[in-house]
C-alpha cells in the first residue's frame, strides 16, 4: 500500500465522518423543543421520534377513554365523574391524540401537572371551536384554513383566532375548573393505558408540586431515537477510493459499516436469512464491476452551470427562481361552476408545481455544492445497493450520478478516457443525435443529421452562453452540451481524440421488449424492435397513430361535472363538447409515457395525469412564444381524461401478448394470496425475489392544532397479506426483476471482457464511444441467453412448488408462445439504440 493510497484512504474515512456530521446538523437543526415553550409548533411531537410516539400512543389512550366514558355513562350506581359528561363531546380517538401530543411536548419540558392538565383542555376547547366554525360558516372555515398555511401560530395570532372564533359565534371556552377537571382526567387515562409518562412530587418553592415526565423507559427510548435520527439520516457523498467490494447481503459499500447496511433493501427477516444459504457471488461481482467505475467532475459543465445558476437563470431545464404565478379567477366564478372547477383544479396544479419547485431548487444548490466539492479529485465512485427486485442504484442521492437527471449526469464523465477510433467516433454521433431526440432513424441517418448540424454544435461549444444555444433545444439539455465539447475534439483530432463521455444505448420500450420475448411475441417483438428491420420500429407512434384513427371518428364527446346544491346534494351537469383531438393532436410525446408505463401497471386513471403533465408543457411553450394553448381552449383535464381511455385500450390491442402475461401473472398473485401466501421467484441470476405487501389496519385520525387541520394515520401491519397490492404489483416487480438480472449479466460480460467503464440505468447502458460496439452485442447476446429458456414456465414451476396441490390446481397454464425466433434479435440493431 503506497503512501499516496493511504493518505486517500484517510481522507475517505474523514468525507465518511463528514457525512454523518451533516446528516446530524441537519437533523439537529430543526427547532429544537426546548428552546420554545411546550405546545408550539416547534415541538417535541414534530420530530421523528415525537411522531412515532405518538402512533404508538393514541390508540391505547383512545381505548381507555371510551371504557371511562362507557363506565360512567352505564347508569350504574355511585358518583358519577364530571369529566365524563365534558368528554362527551369530543370523540375518544380525537381526545387521545391531543392528549398525547401535549404531554410528548410537556414531559421533555417537565410541565407542571395542573399546567399540562390546563394545556390538554385547552387544546380541546380549540379543537372544538375549530368543528363549531366549520359547521357554522363553511366558506370562512376554509379561507382561515389557507391563511394559517401561511403564518405562524404565535401569541398574538392566537388572540386573533380566538376573536375570530368569538364573533362567529364558534368559540367553546370552558372555565377553569372543568379545564382542570378533564384535563387531569385524561393526563391519568393517558399514565395508566401507555405506562409512558409519571406524575413526579417535586419541591418548589412555594412547597410540593407534580411534574408531567417521560417514564425512565421512554426517556431512554428518546434519547436513542433521536441519536438514531441524527445517525441514520447522513448526507452520503461520492468516494474518493473504490467502494468495499460486496462479499455478502451485509458486508460492502462504505469503508465505513453504516447502521442497517445491506446490500438488497427487502424488510423481511426471512428473506435475509434465506440469502445465507443461497451462492449470489454472481450478483456480487456485477454490483462491484459497476460500483468500481471511476468517475470525475466534469469542470466545464460544473463551471457554465454554476454561472447560469448564480446569475439566476435556468437554461437548460434548470428549475426557474421564481414561483409560477397562480391562474386569474374566472370573472363569473360565482354562478359558472364549469369554469369554477376548472380554475380551483388549475390552481391547485399550479401549487403543487411550486412546492415541487423548492426541492429542486434545493437539489440543484446541493449538487453544486458536491460538484465543486469534488471537483478537483481525480476519480470518484458510487457504491451502490439494490431494491428487492435486485434493481440497482447508487447510494449517495443527491448531487452529480450516474443515474441522475440531466444535469446530474452531466455533472460527471469518465474518470479515464479512451481514444474514439472509427467506431467510437460514429458512436458519438449518433449519441449527439439521440440526445436531441432525432432517435428514430437509422444509424447512418443520425450521423448524417449530426454532421448537418456541425456549425450549431460547435457554437454550443465554443459559445455556450453567448451564442445561439443551440445545446438548450436538446430533450437532455447539459448531457447534449457536454457531448457538444466532444464532438468539437473529434473534429479537432479526429480518431485520437481520447473520450472520457459515457455512451448511452436505451431499450425500445424495455418492459414491453422482455414481455415479448418471454412469450415469443412475433408481433410485440417487431413492436419494440427484437427483430432485423431496415429503420427503427416506433410502438409509441404505433399506438398513436391507433389512438387518432379513434379520434377522428368521434367528433363529440360528454363529461359529467358533479356539484352540490345548498342542501348538500349530490348533482351532476353534461356537457357535449367538440372533440379536440381530431386531426393528427395526438402526438408520439402524449402517448410515449402512458405506452412506456403500461407494462408497469400503469391504471387509465395514471394515464389521464401523464397526458394532463404533457399537455401542460406544450401549453408552457406555445405561451412562450406567444401563441395559443395547443387544443384551441379546451379543457385540458376533460380532454386528458377523455385521450386515457382511449390510449388503454389502444396500447392493450398493440401488444395483446404482454396483456395475456399480466393477467397470468395478476392471476397467480390472486391463487397464492388465498392463503396468505406471498411469492417467491428466482431471476435467471440466482437471486431471490420475495413480494410481500402486508394488509395494514389504518386509522384516521384528525384534529385541529394551533389553528391548522392536522392527520394522524396509524397503520398497523396484520399478518395477512394485501391482496390487491399483491395482483397489482406482481407484473411490475416481475419484470423489473427481469431487466434488473439483464444488467448483472451484461455488466459481468463486460467485467470478463476487460470493459471497466460503466453507466447503468436499468434499461440504459452506457460505456466509451470506442467501446460501444462491442457493448452493443452484448446486449443483444445476454438477451437471448436469459430468455432462450421459458420463464414463464420455470416461475409456474416454482409457485407450484410453494402453493401445494390444492391451490396449484387453480393455478392456469403460463399463456401460449408465440413464433418469434429469439436467434433474430442477435442481428437486430436497434433492440438498443
Amino acid at each position: 500500500m503506497n503512501e499516496d493510497f493511504r493518505a486517500r484512504l484517510r481522507r475517505q474515512l474523514d468525507l465518511e465522518d463528514e457525512s454523518r456530521a451533516l446528516g446530524a446538523k441537519r437533523y439537529a437543526s430543526r427547532e429544537l423543543p426546548w428552546k420554545f415553550e411546550a405546545g408550539t409548533a416547534e415541538e417535541e411531537a414534530n420530530l421523528p421520534p415525537g411522531k412515532k410516539l405518538l402512533k404508538a400512543a393514541v390508540i391505547p389512550t383512545a381505548e381507555a377513554i371510551k371504557a371511562f366514558i362507557d363506565g360512567a355513562c352505564s347508569g350504574k350506581a355511585g358518583r358519577r365523574h364530571s369529566a365524563a359528561d365534558l368528554l362527551l363531546l369530543v370523540e375518544p380517538e380525537e381526545a387521545a391524540y391531543i392528549t398525547c401530543r401535549v404531554l410528548v411536548n410537556c414531559a421533555v419540558a417537565k410541565v407542571q401537572l395542573q399546567r399540562g392538565a390546563v394545556m390538554v383542555a385547552e387544546a380541546l376547547d380549540e379543537h372544538l371551536s375549530m368543528e363549531s366554525f366549520r359547521d357554522i360558516n363553511k366558506k370562512g372555515y376554509k379561507g382561515f384554513l389557507k391563511q394559517q398555511e401561511q403564518r405562524g401560530y404565535s401569541r398574538q395570532r392566537k388572540s386573533a383566532v380566538k376573536k375570530l372564533l368569538t364573533e362567529e359565534g364558534a368559540l367553546v371556552d370552558s372555565s377553569t375548573s372543568e379545564k382542570v377537571t378533564k384535563g387531569n382526567k385524561l393526563i391519568e387515562l393517558a399514565i395508566e393505558a401507555t405506562g409512558l409518562w409519571t406524575l413526579e412530587r417535586v419541591s418548589r418553592s412555594r412547597g410540593w408540586a407534580y411534574t408531567v415526565q417521560a417514564s425512565e423507559t421512554l426517556q431512554g427510548w428518546l434519547d436513542k431515537q433521536h441519536a438514531r435520527c441524527s445517525m441514520l439520516d447522513p448526507i452520503h457523498m461520492p468516494m474518493i477510493v473504490r467502494p468495499r467490494r460486496w462479499r455478502s447481503p451485509t458486508y460492502g459499500g462504505y469503508l465505513t459499516p453504516r447502521p442497517g447496511n445491506r446490500l438488497i433493501k427487502q424488510r423481511n427477516k426471512v428473506y435475509h436469512e434465506e440469502l445465507r444459504n443461497i451462492d449470489l457471488t454472481e450478483v456480487f461481482d456485477a454490483v462491484n464491476h459497476i460500483q468500481d467505475t471511476p468517475w470525475q467532475i466534469n469542470s466545464r459543465i460544473l463551471d457554465l452551470m454554476t454561472e447560469v445558476w448564480d446569475g439566476g437563470g435556468n437554461l437548460g431545464g434548470l428549475p426557474p427562481r421564481e414561483d409560477e404565478p397562480l391562474p386569474a379567477r374566472p370573472e363569473d366564478i360565482d354562478y359558472n361552476e364549469e369554469a369554477k372547477t376548472a380554475w380551483k383544479r388549475e390552481a391547485a396544479s399550479v401549487y403543487a408545481r411550486n412546492a415541487d419547485l423548492v426541492s429542486a431548487r434545493v437539489a440543484v444548490q446541493q449538487g453544486l455544492w458536491v460538484g465543486r466539492r469534488f471537483t478537483d479529485e481525480p476519480e470518484l465512485y458510487y457504491p451502490h445497493e439494490m431494491d428487492f427486485r435486485g434493481r440497482i442504484y447508487p447510494i449517495p442521492t443527491f448531487g452529480p450520478s450516474p443515474q441522475g437527471s440531466d444535469w446530474q449526469k452531466a455533472l460527471l464523465q469518465f474518470a479515464h478516457g479512451k481514444p474514439l477510433g472509427d467506431e467510437g467516433r460514429r458512436w458519438l454521433y449518433i449519441h449527439i443525435s439521440n440526445l436531441f431526440g432525432v432517435d428514430k432513424v437509422p444509424f447512418e441517418e443520425r450521423v448524417e443529421w449530426t454532421l448537418a448540424h456541425a456549425r450549431e454544435l460547435i457554437d454550443s461549444a465554443m459559445n455556450p452562453l453567448d451564442g445561439e444555444r443551440f445545446w438548450t433545444t436538446a430533450d437532455s439539455p447539459w448531457c447534449a452540451l457536454a457531448a457538444c465539447f466532444e464532438f468539437v475534439g473529434a473534429l479537432d483530432q479526429g480518431e485520437d481524440f481520447v473520450s472520457c463521455l459515457p455512451i448511452a444505448l436505451d431499450g425500445s420500450c424495455s418492459g414491453l421488449q422482455h414481455f415479448s420475448a418471454m412469450l415469443r411475441d412475433a408481433d410485440g417483438g417487431a413492436a419494440v424492435n427484437l427483430m432485423p428491420a431496415e429503420r427503427p420500429q416506433d410502438v409509441y407512434g404505433r399506438v398513436k397513430d391507433r389512438a387518432q384513427e379513434v379520434a377522428d371518428t368521434t367528433p363529440t364527446y360528454t363529461y359529467v361535472i358533479k356539484t352540490k346544491d345548498e342542501s348538500g346534494e349530490e348533482q351532476e351537469q353534461c356537457f357535449t363538447v367538440d372533440n379536440p383531438w381530431i386531426g393528427g393532436k395526438i402526438t408520439r410525446a402524449i402517448a410515449k409515457r402512458p405506452t412506456m408505463t403500461y407494462c408497469y401497471s400503469a391504471t387509465r386513471f395514471g394515464m389521464q395525469g401523464m397526458i394532463l403533465e404533457t399537455l401542460r408543457g406544450i401549453d408552457k411553450e406555445l405561451t412562450a412564444k406567444g401563441e395559443g394553448p395547443y387544443l384551441g381552449g379546451a379543457d385540458n383535464y376533460q380532454a386528458a381524461n377523455w385521450l386515457s381511455h382511449v390510449l388503454y385500450r389502444a396500447i392493450g390491442d398493440t401488444v395483446k401478448a404482454a396483456e395475456a402475461a399480466m393477467d397470468w401473472l395478476r392471476t397467480a398473485a390472486s391463487v397464492a394470496s388465498e392463503e396468505d401466501l406471498p411469492l417467491w421467484w428466482t431471476t435467471p441470476m440466482g437471486l431471490p425475489i420475495l413480494q410481500e405487501y402486508k394488509r395494514q389496519k389504518g386509522q384516521r385520525i384528525e384534529v385541529h392544532w394551533a389553528g391548522q387541520r392536522v392527520q394522524l394515520m396509524v397503520n398497523v401491519d396484520t399478518e395477512g397479506l394485501d391482496k390487491r397490492a399483491q395482483s397489482n404489483g406482481v407484473a411490475p416487480n416481475f419484470v423489473h426483476s427481469l431487466d434488473a438480472a439483464h444488467l448483472q449479466a451484461v455488466a459481468l460480460r463486460c467485467r470478463r471482457e476487460g470493459i471497466r467503464h460503466l453507466a447503468m440505468i436499468h434499461d440504459s447502458f452506457g460505456t466509451h464511444a470506442a467501446d460501444t460496439d462491442r457493448i452493443a452485442a452484448i446486449l443483444r447476446e445476454t438477451f437471448v441467453e436469459q430468455y432462450t429458456p421459458d420463464v414463464l414456465r420455470r416461475l409456474y414451476d416454482e409457485l407450484v412448488d410453494q402453493l401445494g396441490e390444492d391451490l396449484a390446481a387453480k393455478l392456469p397454464e403460463p399463456p401460449a408462445m408465440g413464433t418469434l425466433d429469439l436467434a433474430q434479435v442477435l442481428e437486430a440493431p436497434f433492440t438498443f439504440a
